[in-house]
């Protein structure tokens, strides 16, 4: 019961009645509160995720499904505030966007690509033609909120998703005299990265090649032995039956990523919900780093074919970190 003071009373009295108001009101804001909060976890909601939104991938997904999802961006705000919190490279940052080469790269929200509701984004790249002038625009997390927020490393274990869309045919090989570097041409789209003491290093990591008849994904594990040194070893695993990436639809790609810095890591990776590659006793995690952080976008410096060469767009929607596997639940 709320206690009210009728007529006079001294101050003192006032002062009490008003305190024993307010710490019962406090109690009953403190009680609703819990009650939600049991009801969401009992339901297997997730109070992060709006129930009501049943026009996104997300909202679609079963209540089990959404409980178990620890951060995503459907775009639906318009905004990057998922990927970077208050912006890339603010000191409670857990993710941001990167960029190499700003005057020939480009990203944004757009509503006329879509895989769900109303906003997704994109990433672009242009006058990617010079072979070792790199052109990149990469979204990368790695907390599940800010650290202001009691943000928190992703798990040792999680599932990392996205929706991705290419507009039309790409071909990032190079010809031999066209290839410096000797590395036949790379197109990084989805990967996770790890510092040891000389930087930052991509560790595993979903390359697009084009053997003639279209797109396929190539999957790149590297090996730093050293921890001083960005000197490396790779493998480049392909499909047994790959699978086609068709321009102008929307693909969902996911992976397991299991962080080890003792190579007992494991990577599987899913394509439309078909398994494609899967890796055993890596190292997932360099020394000295703490974990290893997941990327999307759009970074290569060579495309050779498209409506004019050296330029690629990506369409990205419902990014998803997760606790257990989504592309179970695609139709």
């Amino acid at each position: 019961m709320v206690y009210f003071a009728q007529g006079k009373a001294s101050s003192s009295t006032l002062y009490h009645i008003l305190m024993k108001n307010i710490r019962v009101l406090s109690s009953l804001v403190v009680s609703v509160f819990l009650l939600v909060l049991i009801t969401a976890c009992d339901s297997g909601t997730n109070p992060l995720i709006p129930e009501e939104n049943g026009q996104t991938f997300i909202g679609q997904l079963p209540h089990a499904a959404k409980s178990k999802i620890l951060w995503f961006c459907d775009y639906e705000d318009g905004t990057f505030v998922k990927w970077e919190d208050q912006g890339t490279g603010t000191y409670y940052a857990g993710g941001g966007i990167f960029i190499t080469d700003e005057q020939n790269t480009d990203y944004g929200i757009v509503s006329n690509y879509t895989y769900s509701g109303n906003n997704a984004s994109f990433a672009s790249i242009d006058n990617a033609i010079q072979p070792g002038n790199s052109k990149a625009v990469r979204f990368m997390r790695w907390t599940d909120k800010a650290w202001n927020e009691n943000g928190d490393y992703f798990p040792d274990e999680a599932y990392y998703s996205v929706f991705m869309r290419f507009p039309e045919e790409y071909d990032p090989t190079k010809d031999s005299g066209n290839d410096p570097n000797n590395d036949g041409g790379w197109w990084n789209v989805f990967q996770f990265k790890s510092d040891n003491n000389d930087g930052s290093q991509p560790v595993v990591l979903l390359d697009i090649y084009n053997d003639g008849s279209g797109m396929f994904f190539g999957l790149i594990v590297k090996d730093y032995q050293n921890d001083n040194s960005s000197n490396h070893t790779q493998e480049y695993s392909v499909q047994a039956n790959p699978l086609l990436i068709e321009p102008n639809k929307w693909i969902h790609v996911e992976a397991y990523y299991k962080k080890s810095k003792d190579y007992s890591g494991r990577v599987i990776v899913w394509q439309n919900g078909v398994k494609i590659f899967e890796k055993e006793n890596i190292r997932t995690v360099l020394p000295p780093g703490e974990t290893a952080v997941w990327g999307i976008g759009n970074y290569t410096d060579y495309i050779g074919s498209g409506t004019e060469a050296g330029k690629a767009i990506i369409y990205f929607d419902d990014a998803i970190v997760s606790e257990v596997r989504v592309s179970q639940y695609l139709d």
